[in-house]
């Protein structure tokens, strides 16, 4: 499934945001350092190694990379052959749905041998396998992608949190003080993206100091408050270039950025091209919305 989706080498973005597809046919050394947020890499095939702060992880077939914060990563692709390429998964967790997962789970324990660490190695859950076979035929249709896919990124989440990736994932103390409040925080930020937001105006909203704020957000959440305002911008406004009719520049002005250049570099750092290449790549990879 997966190498149909990514016929080309490197990543392949899925119609999902935040989801993507990795083929490598032979081995190859990312030349630069990205910044990923909370997310799951999947190994369908060969063999990567990932340098995360002072941690370094090899991964390989049937086994996934969980990541609990944002974190610089650089990573090499160790095994791949064009007959049998590096084949991989990455979907970034959306940091809203964790955090209302959170606050649904929070009484429940963690498993008593979940790794310390804040990003591992484990093989990875047969269920979470499931799921992932599931939602990648969803995203091939509009109506399932709006109705089906959903769901199925929700129980992704859910089985994750169930799974000795909790506590990688999450430290239940601070969730059940504070998850609620940050929750209500990024629902602000979700409603009013396309305004200026500062870190006062949203710890005031919620009750908190602007410095707890902030320190508890990320601990709860796994990124700051502007990554998290600036992420959302930026799916938003892939969801308009995608529907097409928009120049990058009405875009940018739509979702909040202060100039277009602004918008078209923090655009590219997340998807890899600047905004008007991305919308058509994409539009040409995909297969036809029925």
């Amino acid at each position: 499934m997966v190498a149909a989706r990514a016929p080309g080498e490197g990543r392949t973005d899925s119609t999902w945001p935040g989801l993507r597809y990795y083929r490598f046919s032979s081995p190859v050394r990312y030349d630069k350092t990205q910044t990923l947020v909370p997310g799951i890499v999947v190994v369908l095939q060969g063999r990567k190694r990932a340098v995360l702060g002072a941690a370094t992880l090899v991964y390989d077939d049937m086994s996934c990379l969980v990541l609990s914060a944002e974190t610089r990563c650089d990573g090499t692709v160790v095994e791949a052959t064009p007959d049998q390429p590096y084949l991989a998964i990455h979907m970034d967790l959306p940091p809203d749905l964790l955090v209302k997962t959170f606050i649904t789970l929070a009484d429940a324990a963690p498993p008593a041998n979940a790794p310390a660490a804040p990003n591992y190695v484990a093989p990875v859950d047969a269920r979470v396998l499931d799921a992932f076979t599931r939602l990648l035929p969803a995203l091939d249709h509009a109506i399932d992608r709006a109705t089906i896919a959903p769901l199925v990124v929700e129980e992704i989440i859910v089985r994750l949190l169930r799974s000795e990736a909790a506590s990688a994932i999450r430290d239940a103390a601070a969730i059940k003080r504070s998850a609620a409040r940050i929750h209500q925080a990024m629902q602000l930020i979700q409603a009013h993206f396309r305004r200026p937001l500062g870190i006062a105006e949203l710890a005031s909203a919620v009750a908190m100091s602007p410095s707890h704020f902030a320190h508890t957000f990320r601990e709860v959440a796994g990124l700051t408050p502007m990554h998290f305002l600036r992420i959302t911008r930026l799916d938003a406004a892939r969801a308009l270039l995608l529907a097409g009719g928009r120049r990058p520049g009405e875009v940018a002005a739509l979702t909040g950025f202060d100039s277009a250049a602004h918008f078209s570099r923090e655009f590219k750092r997340r998807y890899g091209a600047p905004p008007a290449q991305y919308a058509r790549q994409l539009a040409s990879s995909q297969p036809q919305s029925t």
